[in-house]
């Protein structure tokens, strides 16, 4: 009896094994963005060339000469990329292409759209096609011309949006991607190779640094032929010895010095010029300074003295704790005012600080107390010899003869010796972590060909991180560093409008390479152009040297060349109805919050908006159709309102109140008044 019952229970447990639903493999993890392919189409006999890196969007441009990716050469190629879009319900939606090309899209694996792309003549779907509640694969291929040029930009449209590209944060891809993953440690490669000077100690075997696409390989450390005016010997001793205790991502590795050498070294370059005469600050120069710190967005990369650095993003900030050990006050204070001076590859922005914003802010960062350094004594004598000796010349302007170099050339490395062994004995210490060097291994077979190849989209990817323009702006949907410091410093008490960057309004980077006309952008990021804010007390800083890659890379991820737009001849009937309906009474009252010409604003309410004839003049015509059509999709924090919901606006007897026409009158009237002006 017994034996029947376990025989039945054993029945029962099979069925219900066997009615039971398999469980659920785990889903994968996926990260933001698109999977990027590229391939170069060469000869059949060639050497296939292929790279695969993440994407931000579903765009892409290149011009002659160019090539979408260092590590495949310039020539004609093919782009394919791959990502999901999720849906939280089944949803239909119209897709537009324009670009230059030939093009093939797919949408869960069934074709949309096959044709070759013609500039001004965008192919779209006939019929809203359908998504699917959940993922939808997009794969796009697109071939460039013969020549190797040739740019995309993808759209769609939905119930209640018009045509616009998808935004960065709805695109996915496997996180785990294997060729993703190689992809993108080849570029952290390229980035480590340029960043620590690699090819100042390895030659090449025939060509020069000084011929690298944009003069990343000649880059040099900071003149030290009077760094004794502005650093204090102590100092100098203890970064020699210990780079990264003072700065985690230090790009100076720690010489093959003994702490002696050290010593005498930092007692050479002290003897080489005096530092200034002690510096007196006003009393209230403290305070001033650290309100200055704040409302400039120097919280935004720097930890000063006394304050917690946070966590995620405000942990990878800059300690700043041992300034006063570091510099003499006068030299802080001309530093301020002019950091690339003697380091014209530093990567402390310019943010053109008046003598007494600088001396304030000095204040400041020397009122906390002095780090105690070990005190040194050195023989300057000996130290000249010794710098000499370890060939401080080859990164550093120093009055040494230069040395003939001791290190192998690239071609003769070997990635387990020397600065990529886990433990350096007779070469310089980088401090390089395991994942540092298995990206510089793997990227030195192509040390030799990809910082010569001109990459605006590259460059620009790799310097966004590397000059920290997330500091101070927000990125696809995710808050910049110092809105987030904004936050959590104004969690209990509100901070002044000052010191936050999203109540004054510091726009976001996410659309800029298709927001602004492309000679516009390169002008402001080299320098040359006056904010549009005048506001804001952040301040955008120059880039002489990276400025114009970053800017070119920033149009061509969009799918925009280096051209700006057309300019047509404005149509002064409709800008007549544009006059009526920016102002009081008569439309929109544009002029209550934006100034123009030379009318200031007239009613300005929570925050100034920028002026309007300059902005015809920046603005692509396309990107600002998008705006005024919904400015909140564009910029959640934005407090621009909707003047033609469901595109009607409230003032009917103009136009027939069909918004996207009168923004349109808008357009051709500020464009009339643009042309007047020049």
């Amino acid at each position: 009896m017994r034996a029947v019952l376990i025989a039945a229970a054993g029945a029962a447990i099979l069925l219900a094994t066997a009615a039971a639903p398999p469980p659920e493999s785990p889903q994968a993890p996926m990260a933001s963005g698109a999977k990027l392919t590229i391939e170069r189409l060469g000869p059949a006999d060639a050497k296939p060339q292929k790279h695969t890196q993440r994407a931000r969007l579903l765009s892409l441009a290149v011009e002659r000469g160019e090539t979408a990716t260092p590590f495949v050469q310039p020539g004609q190629f093919r782009a394919t990329f791959e990502a999901m879009v999720v849906l939280p319900a089944r949803d239909r939606c119209r897709f537009r292409l324009d670009g230059r090309g030939a093009i093939k899209f797919t949408v869960n694996g069934e074709p949309v759209l096959a044709e070759a792309l013609r500039p001004g003549k965008p192919i779209e779907t006939k019929d809203a096609i359908r998504l699917k509640k959940g993922e939808n694969k997009l794969q796009i291929e697109f071939e460039s011309t013969a020549m190797g040029d040739g740019q995309f930009r993808l759209y769609w449209s939905g119930g209640d949006f018009g045509f616009e590209p998808i935004p960065p944060e709805r695109l996915q891809w496997a996180a785990d991607d294997a060729d993703v993953l190689r992809g993108e440690q080849l570029r952290q490669g390229h980035g480590l190779f340029a960043e620590r000077r690699c090819a100042r100690c390895h030659e090449f075997g025939e060509r020069r640094v000084g011929e690298s696409a944009y003069g990343e390989l000649d880059q040099a450390g900071p003149d030290l032929r009077q760094a004794g005016a502005r650093l204090q010997a102590d100092w100098i001793a203890a970064w020699l010895h210990a780079p990264r205790s003072f700065r985690a991502d230090a790009t100076m590795p720690k010489p093959t010095t003994t702490p002696q050498e050290n010593a005498d070294i930092a007692a050479w370059l002290a003897s080489l010029s005096p530092p200034a005469a002690a510096l007196t600050f006003a009393p209230d120069a403290v305070e001033q300074g650290k309100a200055r710190f704040r409302q400039l967005g120097c919280v935004a990369c720097h930890v000063p003295a006394g304050e917690l650095p946070g966590e995620g993003a405000l942990a990878t900030r800059i300690p700043l704790q041992h300034v006063p050990a570091k510099w003499h006050p006068q030299a802080l204070v001309e530093y301020l005012q002019e950091p690339r001076r003697f380091h014209p590859h530093v990567r402390m922005p310019n943010l053109r600080l008046s003598l007494e914003e600088a001396t304030h802010t000095a204040a400041f960062l020397l009122s906390s107390q002095k780090p105690e350094l070990p005190a040194t004594k050195g023989d300057p004598i000996a130290g000249k010899h010794t710098a000499q000796k370890h060939g401080c010349v080859v990164c550093h302007a120093l009055d040494l003869p230069v040395p003939d170099r001791p290190y192998p050339r690239l071609a003769n490395l070997d990635a387990s010796k020397g600065c990529l062994a886990e433990q350096p004995e007779k070469a310089p210490d980088h401090g390089f972590t395991a994942e540092q060097r298995a990206a510089l291994t793997a990227y030195l077979p192509f040390a030799d060909s990809a910082p010569f190849h001109r990459s605006p989209l590259d460059y620009a990817t790799r310097h966004l991180v590397a000059d920290r323009c997330t500091a101070c702006h927000a990125l696809d949907g995710k808050p910049s560093t110092w809105a987030q410091w904004a936050a959590r410093e104004g969690a209990g008490t509100p901070l002044p409008k000052e010191q936050d960057p999203v109540a004054q309004g510091l726009p976001a980077l996410t659309w800029v390479g298709s927001k602004l006309q492309p000679s516009w952008i390169e002008r402001f990021v080299l320098g040359q152009e006056k904010s549009p804010r005048p506001w804001l007390t952040a301040r955008m800083p120059s880039f002489p040297h990276d400025g114009t890659p970053i800017a070119h890379g920033l149009v061509r991820e969009h799918g925009y060349g280096q051209a700006d737009e057309p300019v047509a001849p404005p149509n002064a009937q409709l800008g007549l109805h544009g006059e009526r309906l920016l102002g009081q009474g008569t439309g929109f009252a544009c002029t209550n919050c934006h100034a123009l010409g030379d009318k200031p604003a007239a009613q300005v309410f929570e925050r100034e908006g920028i002026e309007l004839i300059t902005a015809r003049g920046r603005l692509r015509h396309e990107y600002y159709t998008r705006w005024l059509r919904d400015p909140v999709r564009l910029d959640p924090d934005s407090r621009m309102p909707n003047f033609a919901p469901g595109g009607k606006s409230a003032f009917t007897d103009v136009l027939g109140g069909d918004g996207a026409q009168q923004f349109e009158a808008i357009w051709q009237y500020l464009g009339g008044q643009r042309a007047a002006r020049r």
